[in-house]
């Protein structure tokens, strides 16, 4: 079978197209992880304040007990 000519015009400007836009994607991947990069910060970087106010405290009721006293409830932990 005899390799057509105008066939193989038509697949090398399609592997040329790939090839450019994936050239293309590689530069916008590039660029956002500059963008990203420039914008995060190590959480070792931060200051101490802004370290305290990364924190949260879960309250459950199964870990405390409450007890009943003129009528008011003492939730009492540990």
């Amino acid at each position: 079978m005899e390799p057509n000519p105008r066939n193989c015009g038509e697949r090398c400007r399609f592997d040329a197209f790939c090839k450019t836009v994936l050239k293309h994607e590689a530069i916008d991947y590039i660029r956002e992880m500059k963008r990203r990069a420039s914008r995060e910060t190590f959480l070792e970087r931060l200051p101490q304040a802004a370290m305290d106010k990364l924190w949260s405290a879960d309250d459950y009721p199964s870990d405390s007990y409450v007890f009943s006293y003129c009528g008011y409830n003492l939730p009492i932990r540990s």
